[in-house]
């Protein structure tokens, strides 16, 4: 009995601090990101990094407008970013590749998750350049996010650019997905455990009756920036 109360205890920690994973993001100055594969020292100095699960790194950083998001892995991969900008709205699943995609989903009255659309494959494009930037913008416009596909820059390092499309939200729930094979991923936060994990999803493919649970999810939470007191 003492065995089983134990165990349960340590279950009942761990779902814990899954829900209490907090990223506090204040806006920064720092010098423009080009979303170009390659994570520069320069251009993520103050982000904030945490560990992925089963290696690699995450980064997030605001200038207070846009929303930055990288991840280093420990090898080639491609990436899954999953957005939630409030409870019970739409979710956005961003998958960069070969190609970046994004599909939408929307919670049925049963509780599933319903996708809206079709995956659509965009930004092929193998080296950056003043012509993919001006993609890369208009994609931004059109989609409100884009990034780096994996074939641009060091291929095990993704780079994302997001407006939020409610530009009044202070807190959102993401969670990270990079998989270095179809069956190997390395996720944030700790402990994810829902359907951001499922491997048809994550090949990129439209997958219906999904069970996201976005409370597992690590809530970003985008701070005022304080002035200097004189």
């Amino acid at each position: 009995m003492k065995t089983c109360l134990y165990i349960l205890i340590v279950i009942s920690a761990a779902f814990l601090n899954v829900r209490a994973q907090t990223v506090k993001l204040a806006p920064v100055s720092p010098a423009a990101i080009t979303i170009d594969g390659r994570i520069e020292d320069a251009e993520w100095k103050e982000a904030s990094a945490f560990d992925l699960t089963g290696g690699g790194r995450v980064f997030f950083k605001t200038d207070g407008n846009l929303v930055y998001v990288a991840v280093r892995g420990i090898k080639p991969g491609w990436l899954h970013l999953y957005l939630s900008e409030a409870e019970d709205k739409d979710i956005q699943v961003l998958h960069a590749s070969a190609a970046l995609g994004r599909i939408v989903y929307r919670k049925d009255k049963a509780g599933l998750w319903q996708p809206l659309n079709e995956f659509s494959w965009e930004l092929r494009d193998r080296a950056f350049s003043d012509e993919v930037r001006q993609k890369q913008a208009d994609y931004l416009t059109k989609n409100y996010w884009v990034a780096n596909n994996v074939n641009m820059g060091n291929r095990a390092e993704i780079e994302f650019r997001i407006k939020l499309q409610n530009p009044k939200a202070k807190k959102f729930r993401l969670a990270v997905v990079y998989a270095v094979d179809r069956n190997v991923y390395h996720f944030f936060p700790a402990g994810l455990s829902d359907d951001s994990l499922k491997a048809e999803l994550v090949a990129g493919n439209r997958v219906e009756n999904v069970k996201f649970v976005p409370s597992q999810w690590a809530e970003i939470s985008l701070e005022t920036k304080k002035s200097k007191t004189k």
